[in-house]
């Protein structure tokens, strides 16, 4: 029987890896210094609720007495992980026995190389090692709950001092769940892409900061053909991006001025009712937008190969004044080096357009359980709640070891030290991104926080969504890659003029309609 589940396990997780969703866990890197570390979401009150952090420890731990009484504390916890927890060289022991410090709990840490790290959790479930606990990205979330390897955390939840503290932001976690139960939890928000537009250059034109799609238009216009940066020469273009429709979701996250309220894949409704929005009216709209802009040279020649450090280089090099890229410290970084050529340089970011309303939010990656696990409300408890103690497990999981990687001076001023493995950078975070936590706390750390990241960070939060969180169905499973394909292709010949947008969408209808249709079935008989 086990056999047999670790079969079924280990072939929808191989599909999704490599058909399905070849690219939904890249672009991580090493802990505390990756572009899309684990991420929490509520930045917006970081720092600024009344208590302390001794104040919160004490409070944590009086909840936590009244909440594990029925909870046997496990005496090793094993747990796989990707590229987003720190490394060994980046501190891993010093985190471990701290963590035993704190929880009394063992730690084991299985961290496989980050690029392979979904296909060995996919080897993992078909071994007698699978871990108590894991990381996964949305999709893969989603696949393995419904394939019973996950241990539905529901009532673990509903039960715990993390809830009960009314710090949580619960919609981050009533997002995740799958037919109404919960299969993993998310210590951050999966946070996404804002735009940033160069200050300087719209300055040096007399424009103020586009708030509506006309004005957003011009100003692209300006930097295409009104010499922005005063050189006296016609070398700008308006705007770059990574592709014109992205390979995972949420697709739209880095042309929103031009998707608007376009979603070009299956989505529910407000009645409840799935559709494919790659056939509704606003994604038609969508593509002519977008091909009549690229058509007047405001887009980047190449943004339909682009990829994301291309675009960094060319924004940098001040080639384009806008360009649309993850919220929070990414908006220092940016800033920072475009100074470094252009030191009188600034950046803006902006809120949402009128006809954006929102910018989209991720899924964020979650923590999960396995159904292997004998005792998972111990895990729970020791493990997945430490994350969001809003006590010395918090800091623990979101700055790292104090002496290691922040000290405090004898005023009680806090300093984040160099990363042990890269000692020029300065080591930012362990596993959570603290910008962007689901649990409000008195982040120690928050008044050193670059402006920057805070603003940027703190308007995203404040100007999104969550994107949909999909089951996939059978026949997605098995041919979602294919409709992703052809979609792509058809947004590109479209946008780069090699097809209308009325042939472009004829050409969807006539071949992918059958199997649209199929999946939308499915959807809606569930």
């Amino acid at each position: 029987m086990r056999r047999s589940l670790a079969k079924k396990i280990l072939t929808t997780g191989l599909i999704l890896l490599t058909v399905l969703f070849p690219v939904a866990l890249a672009g991580c890197g090493k802990g505390g210094n990756n572009t899309n570390s684990v991420s929490t979401s509520d930045n917006s009150n970081a720092g600024k609720t009344e208590n302390n952090t001794d104040s919160g420890n004490k409070e944590a731990g009086a909840t936590e007495a009244a909440s594990t009484e029925e909870v046997t504390k496990p005496d090793k916890i094993t747990i796989m992980v990707d590229g987003t927890l720190l490394d060994k060289a980046s501190g891993q022991d010093a985190f471990v026995a701290r963590f035993k410090e704190i929880t009394g709990v063992e730690l084991v840490i299985i961290q496989p190389d980050h690029n392979t790290y979904s296909d060995q959790v996919a080897l993992a479930f078909t071994s007698d090692s699978v871990p108590d606990a894991l990381i996964l990205s949305n999709q893969l979330y989603t696949a393995y709950a419904t394939q019973g390897a996950l241990w539905d955390m529901s009532e673990a939840w509903n039960n715990s001092a993390a809830k009960a503290s009314g710090q949580m932001k619960e919609a981050n976690i009533e997002a995740l769940k799958i037919d109404g139960s919960l299969y993993g939890f998310a210590p951050a928000s999966g946070n996404g892409c804002i735009t940033y537009v160069r200050q300087d250059w719209l300055d040096n034109l007399g424009l103020s900061v586009p708030t509506t799609y006309d004005q957003y238009i011009e100003m692209l216009r300006a930097f295409t053909e009104d010499d922005p940066d005063g050189n006296g020469k016609k070398d700008t273009y308006g705007v770059t991006a990574a592709g014109i429709i992205g390979p995972e979701i949420p697709y739209t996250n880095y042309l929103p001025e031009f998707w608007q309220s376009a979603y070009p894949d299956f989505y529910q409704k407000a009645d409840g009712t799935w559709v494919d929005g790659f056939r509704e009216t606003a994604n038609t709209d969508a593509l002519g937008r977008l091909k009549d802009a690229y058509s007047k040279g405001y887009i980047d020649m190449e943004v339909a190969t682009n990829t994301t450090s291309a675009c960094r280089d060319k924004f940098y090099a001040g080639n384009t004044g806008v360009f649309t890229y993850w919220a929070g410290k990414w908006n220092m970084t940016l800033e920072q080096n475009v100074q470094s050529t252009y030191p009188d340089a600034k950046l803006t970011a902006l809120p949402p357009i009128a006809e954006l309303g929102n910018y989209i939010e991720r899924q964020p990656p979650v923590w999960a359980i396995t159904s292997a696990s004998k005792n998972p409300e111990g895990v729970f408890k020791y493990l997945i709640e430490s994350m969001v103690d809003g006590g010395d497990g918090q800091m623990l999981w979101t700055y790292g070891v104090e002496g290691v990687h922040y000290e405090k001076d004898a005023s009680g001023t806090y300093k984040q030290l160099p990363d042990p493995e890269v000692p020029d950078n300065t080591f930012l975070s362990a596993h959570i991104d603290p910008v962007l936590t689901t649990r409000q706390w008195e982040d120690p750390l928050y008044s050193i926080r670059d402006e920057r990241v805070k603003t940027s960070a703190e308007l995203f939060q404040a100007n999104s969504k969550i994107a949909p969180l999909i089951v996939p169905t059978e026949t997605m499973s098995a041919y979602m890659a294919t409709l992703l394909d052809a979609r792509s292709i058809i947004v590109s010949k479209v946008v780069t003029g090699d097809m209308s947008v009325e042939d472009g969408i004829a050409q969807y209808e006539k071949e992918q309609g059958a199997l649209s249709d199929s999946i939308v079935a499915e959807l809606n008989s569930k």
